[in-house]
């Protein structure tokens, strides 16, 4: 019975990207909806899109936070903004007004986001929020202890491209599947909007890394 759910389980993720109907190129028509996000460390995925036109001003776009991303989880959301209130206060005693723009453009700086207000990480998966959390407990643990260049570095947080190959390659074999499969292409495209590894930055292969895990980590439950 248990290996029976779990060839289930595996049978759904390889399905998953067939489900959405969308064809693996960049360029024709669908029948379905599709949407497209400009910008570093975007995470796409279907959602649903309100528009309010009010009568004197310019359309205002509502977009909700994607199907399993960090916005849609009000925990997450939660945790996150009251440990960067935390950080940004414990800064301000020391460093002033100016203290929560730096603490934001460094946080931009250390999770590789350039042209983005930091807020895009309400996009990014779920599987994300862990690390964005760890890394503000250390920055405020470091705060608090007068040592806040000592803080976790970049590679601390998005590991640097060779281990996240080797830890998707590792992922990947426990669908059968390996990086070159088109099922992970297929992944690409409906997520990023790329079809290989040569077109995804650094920051969304991590993404992808960390969305395999937590596939994982289902899996063996």
């Amino acid at each position: 019975m248990v290996e029976k759910d779990r060839k289930d389980k595996i049978a759904d993720f390889l399905a998953e990207a067939k489900k959405r109907g969308r064809p693996l190129k960049k360029s024709g028509i669908s029948s379905t909806k599709s949407q497209t996000i400009i910008g570093d460390g975007n995470f796409q995925a279907w959602r649903d899109i309100n528009i309010n036109v009010p009568t004197t001003r310019t359309p205002v776009l509502k977009i909700s936070p994607p199907r399993g991303s960090i916005g849609e989880d009000p925990v997450p959301v939660l945790t996150i903004k009251t440990l960067f209130n935390k950080l940004g206060d414990e800064r301000k005693k020391r460093y002033g007004e100016r203290s929560y723009e730096v603490m934001y453009k460094n946080f931009k700086r250390d999770f590789g986001i350039k042209n983005n207000k930091w807020t895009i990480i309400w996009t990014w998966p779920r599987e994300c929020a862990p690390a964005i959390i760890e890394y503000l407990n250390k920055k405020f643990d470091n705060t608090i202890r007068g040592r806040i260049e000592k803080a976790g570095k970049k590679e601390t947080y998005v590991p640097k491209r060779p281990h996240l190959y080797k830890k998707e390659k590792e992922l990947l074999s426990h669908f059968g599947l390996t990086p070159s499969s088109s099922e992970v292409k297929q992944y690409f495209f409906d997520y990023f909007g790329v079809s290989s590894h040569t077109e995804l930055s650094h920051l969304q292969h991590w993404q992808w890394v960390c969305y395999l895990k937590e596939q994982v980590k289902n899996l063996e439950e």
